[in-house]
């Protein structure tokens, strides 16, 4: 994973998989490997556990259906050996989401873009604007989002860590390419806009987002702090 230059730099300290706790659900969903399909535990380092399985939580109460019981995952804590370039998942504060599903199996956010990439019309609407309410929730509490249009390597799962935000939640930047595409997809898949995701902060999308916040009843523009950032999250995350 390449980091996004626009964030304050810090490096990730590998641990052994006996330094973390095994968690078998988040958000009282039962985790899933996504690759087998079978119901598994994974190493997550326990502060940046509770820090997303309060994000994943926060975000079932905006879902119109009762609450999904199952995460299907790509995993966490990684070794070093097999993965030798570091990252946050070798610290356990990484996880990457495949899916979002309900009991019966099917899924309430799909995160497998390389699935339904060349589907259209409602059905790929539906799956765009529910993909992209879920990044809402997680560009929230974390700085490092990666969406499907990070690059090819994210077009499976979102990946999301604490690395660099820490238990104080993100802020917005207009440098950040990572963070700007992501408005723009949520101006577009969520609230209609057209617009692209260039990942340039310009005049059509710093328009958008403001009234965006204005019609959340904040006001306002996106770059004014964190306040505002987590009230366009926040409308954003809850648009039905």
């Amino acid at each position: 994973m390449q980091d996004d230059p626009s964030l304050p730099s810090t490096d990730p300290t590998a641990v052994a998989s006996e330094q973390l706790h095994r968690v078998d659900r988040l958000a009282d969903a039962r985790l899933y490997y996504e690759i087998s399909g079978t119901p598994t535990g994974f190493r997550i380092e326990p502060a940046f556990a509770q820090r997303l399985s309060a994000t994943l939580a926060r975000h079932w109460i905006y879902l119109a259906a009762p609450p999904p019981t199952q995460l299907w995952s790509y995993g966490a804590w990684v070794r070093l050996k097999d993965r030798p370039r570091l990252s946050w998942h070798h610290a356990g504060r990484a996880f990457d989401l495949g899916r979002v599903r309900a009991g019966d199996g099917t899924d309430r956010v799909s995160c497998r873009y390389d699935l339904w990439q060349n589907s259209s019309g409602a059905q790929r609407a539906a799956l765009e604007r529910a993909y992209w309410r879920l990044a809402a929730s997680l560009h929230h509490d974390f700085a490092s989002v990666l969406t499907y249009l990070y690059d090819e390597a994210h077009h499976n799962h979102i990946h999301v860590d604490d690395g660099r935000s820490g238990p104080t939640g993100s802020t917005f930047s207009p440098g950040s390419r990572i963070q700007v595409q992501a408005v723009q997809a949520m101006c577009r898949h969520v609230w209609g806009f057209d617009i692209r995701p260039s990942g340039s902060w310009d005049d059509d999308t710093r328009s958008a987002t403001q009234e965006v916040l204005a019609r959340a009843g904040a006001g306002g523009r996106l770059t004014q702090g964190q306040r505002h950032w987590r009230a366009f999250l926040d409308a954003t995350a809850r648009q039905p």
